[in-house]
């Protein structure tokens, strides 16, 4: 019994859910045919108004079209024929370039941090593609990289902790990481 009477109390709470939304969208329609009928009563008034008559539109334009812009000008000022010559550019001093080395023309630049080689998309691919979605395994591996003194070292380091494919992408992506953090 106590259940027939929690349907029909679910039911009468839906009814004046129901019964509200419709008062409001009523609502809300009245206030949408107030402003319809603002804007039809405002139309037919601007409908209602004359036109001004042909020759008053013609001796309006006429004005604007004659009327002379005056542009004040000085008369100390001398107007000269020949342009003036352009004031001379001078020449900016020579680049020197430093000489880079092969590996940083393929590399880019080196870096004291290997962390500085990776951008935060890379990042994402690399702790997705070659960490296992393990970001501390990441950050520690990359401080440990730090600390070597060579790319060789660095090399023997990952052969000898990780069983990564050497042909994805990412592992290739990592190593030019890697060439520059040890130039």
């Amino acid at each position: 019994m106590e259940e027939v009477i929690k349907y029909f109390e679910s039911l009468e709470a839906r009814i004046a859910a129901y019964e509200k939304r419709i008062a409001v969208l009523e609502e809300a329609q009245q206030t949408n045919e107030a402003v319809i009928a603002s804007m039809e009563a405002e139309i037919e008034e601007l409908k209602s108004r004359p036109l001004p008559e042909p020759q008053v539109v013609e001796k309006v334009v006429e004005k604007i079209v004659e009327k002379p812009i005056e542009i004040p000008v000085s008369r100390d000022v001398e107007i000269s024929k020949e342009p003036e010559p352009a004031p001379a550019i001078a020449e900016p001093a020579p680049v020197v370039e430093e000489q880079a080395s092969p590996k940083a023309a393929v590399y880019g630049k080196p870096v004291d941090d290997i962390r500085q080689a990776i951008s935060l998309g890379d990042r994402f691919l690399y702790q997705r593609e070659l960490f296992g979605q393990n970001a501390e395994l990441m950050q520690r591996t990359l401080t440990e990289i730090n600390e070597l003194k060579s790319f060789d070292e660095a090399m023997t380091y990952i052969g000898s902790r990780f069983q990564w494919d050497t042909e994805s992408n990412s592992y290739q992506q990592f190593i030019v990481s890697l060439h520059r953090r040890f130039g």
